[in-house]
């Protein structure tokens, strides 16, 4: 990257003070804006599960006690006129006309787009991308993922004055107080700041769908690709390292094996007052427990507090595991860190880390399963959907993405199934409306049918008698004239009741064909829409206790949708996002070389 050019990033507008007051311990504090601001964000935070987490209510009170300049403890404030303020506001938003609501959210949109045509946008060497997320976070009540430990406390916003830009020297500079205006062409950052809270850096980086992130995309899925390829020497590599002389490289190797045998991180990219949270790098003697069978139990949490639960049976594993525990001064690898993981696994593949391992088996597991599902051409979208769905579970499996169960999970589960109970009585309703419809045709036909035979019966009995008239005036030399026009008319009028019989026969034979017709169209209609939300609701159950999006946004190659899809004619855009598709946006232009060819 050569040129690097763009406006900087937009902050949000600052907390605008109305002059609240709380009570603390009886005593009337007039709160200024910095205070209020706090106060109102905890208000907001009425009736959810955070205010009754006694940590989460700790840390907020203890910096809120900070910015007041009291030391209070939750439950020594009263903050009823804020909660007044908040709920007369979410009353005022919930009885918005519609045309109100309608208003507001085109002026929210026309905003956004000002907004973004100002600061959405980088121009990398002369070519206009989007940058990812260009609003710098307002002030909040930190909430973290999991049990984390600072969760409740203050972040404070980060201003001007904080942020760095990553600017080329011949870029036009952004109006403001920057903290620096640097150039790294190698970086894919434009801005960036440290926050106040945590003190990790924070980053604004070029859009996902951008060619340079697109480029990174394609070379970590080649990678997995070539992993996949190459893990049986990989797999040997790390075996036979488990017997070296050397101390550290047996814990390396170690480390490694855990990682191919449980698809689980490294763990040393967490910071230290996050979440006691642990990967293969960063397990304790406490997290192993040697069973009695030569087996290992490996019980931790992982990233986002998730609970990790395996059983290994490897000798030299297990012994390992042993020799590490025993000497271990406060983790089991001391030592080992992604660095020295990747380094190791350099050895046997060039640029090889520990991350490539979960990408590889996560496709690998999309990949399988969707062999095993059988999908014909003909079957209807909602079950290609489905399947893409099921196989995508088996990578969040893989990857042990487990989320907490949503408290609105049972609630929209059960209006599923009421609405599939009403689904089915509508169409048993249809039916049998429609069937009463047929048999009233049917009734009302016979009705005609005997009606207009009775009439032809006495039409043609009538006639018989002309003709036994005819015959007798004939022996009798009368005259026969008028008589013979009788019969004439009489033939073409019984003929015209014959033709009148046949065509009511006709009709009704269409009516009825058409009949049926609509309630097999019917039956059809509402036997796939029935079809389809049991499956919605089989998805639901399947998955409530893992997230999807995050093996499908960063670890499934999308080239094994796009193939699949290919196969079975289903596009795969109708499973991605709006925003994954334009992320991926390159699988239509780089599969070509992948026809018959296992992905992963």
């Amino acid at each position: 990257m050569e040129q690097l050019h763009h406006n900087g990033v937009l902050f949000s507008p600052r907390f605008e003070g109305r002059g609240f007051t709380v009570q603390v311990r009886g005593e009337t504090i007039k709160l200024t804006p910095d205070q209020e601001e706090m106060a109102v964000a905890w208000a907001k935070k009425k009736g959810t599960s955070y205010v009754d987490d006694p940590m989460f209510a700790e840390n907020f009170h203890h910096d809120f006690s900070k910015k007041l300049g009291v030391d209070i403890k939750p439950g020594d404030i009263d903050y009823s006129e804020i909660f007044f303020f908040v709920e007369e506001e979410r009353t005022w938003k919930a009885n918005l006309s519609r045309e109100e609501r309608r208003q507001m959210a085109a002026r929210r949109k026309a905003q956004r787009e000002t907004n973004k045509a100002s600061y959405g946008y980088v121009w990398v060497d002369g070519v206009q991308m989007e940058v990812a997320n260009y609003t710098v976070e307002p002030s909040s009540i930190f909430i973290g993922r999991g049990s984390h430990p600072l969760r409740g406390r203050w972040k404070e916003g980060s201003r001007e004055e904080d942020v760095e830009l990553n600017l080329s020297p011949d870029a036009p500079r952004p109006q403001g107080k920057w903290k620096a205006i640097i150039w790294q062409p190698d970086a894919m950052w434009i801005a960036r700041w440290r926050d106040k809270l945590t003190g990790k850096m924070k980053y604004v980086w070029i859009s996902d769908s951008s060619i340079l992130k697109q480029k990174k995309d394609i070379e970590k899925f080649d990678r997995a690709r070539e992993l996949r390829l190459n893990l049986e020497k990989i797999q040997r590599h790390i075996w036979d390292n488990l017997e070296a002389d050397d101390l550290r490289r047996r814990k390396t190797a170690t480390v490694c094996f855990l990682i191919d045998k449980l698809k689980i991180r490294v763990g040393d990219e967490k910071d230290p007052d996050e979440a006691d949270t642990v990967g293969a790098s960063t397990l304790r003697p406490e997290h192993i427990r040697f069973n009695s069978d030569g087996s290992v139990t490996l019980d931790f949490l992982g990233k986002d507090s998730v609970p990790h639960i395996f059983v290994v049976k490897h000798k030299n594993v297990v012994r390992n595991l042993k020799e590490f525990a025993a000497n271990a001064r406060f983790t089991l690898f001391d030592g080992v860190d992604s660095k020295k993981v990747s380094e190791f696994l350099d050895e046997a593949m060039t640029g090889l880390s520990a991350k490539v391992f979960r990408t590889c088996y996560a496709s690998d597991a999309v990949e399988t399963k969707l062999e095993k599902v059988p999908v014909k051409l003909e079957d209807p979208e909602y079950v290609k959907r489905y399947v893409a769905m099921i196989t995508n579970l088996e990578a969040a499996k893989v990857c042990n993405h487990r989320r907490t169960i949503p408290k609105t999970w049972k609630s929209s589960l059960e209006k599923k199934k009421v609405r599939l109970n009403t689904l089915k009585d509508r169409a048993k309703e249809s039916q049998d409306k429609l069937k009463l419809k047929a048999d009233e045709r049917r009734e009302k036909y016979q009705d005609r049918l005997r009606n207009l035979e009775g009439k032809l019966k006495s039409m043609e009995e009538k006639q018989e008698s002309y003709q036994c008239q005819l015959a007798d005036r004939k022996r009798q030399g009368k005259p026969v004239e008028i008589l013979k026009r009788r019969i004439n008319l009489r033939r073409v009028a019984v003929a015209r009741q014959k033709q009148r019989l046949k065509n009511l026969e006709v009709k009704h034979s269409e009516q009825m064909k058409k009949l049926k017709e609509r309630q097999d169209s019917r039956r059809q209609r509402d036997k796939a829409a029935i079809e389809k939300l049991k499956l919605q609701i089989k998805a639901r159950i399947e998955t409530r206790n893992y997230n999807l999006g995050t093996s499908l946004k960063s670890y499934i190659d999308p080239r094994i949708y796009y193939k699949w899809g290919k196969q079975v004619d289903y596009d795969w855009k109708k499973y991605y996002s709006k925003t994954l598709q334009r992320k991926f946006s390159w699988v239509e232009t780089h599969n070509k070389s992948l026809k018959n060819k296992k992905l992963c």
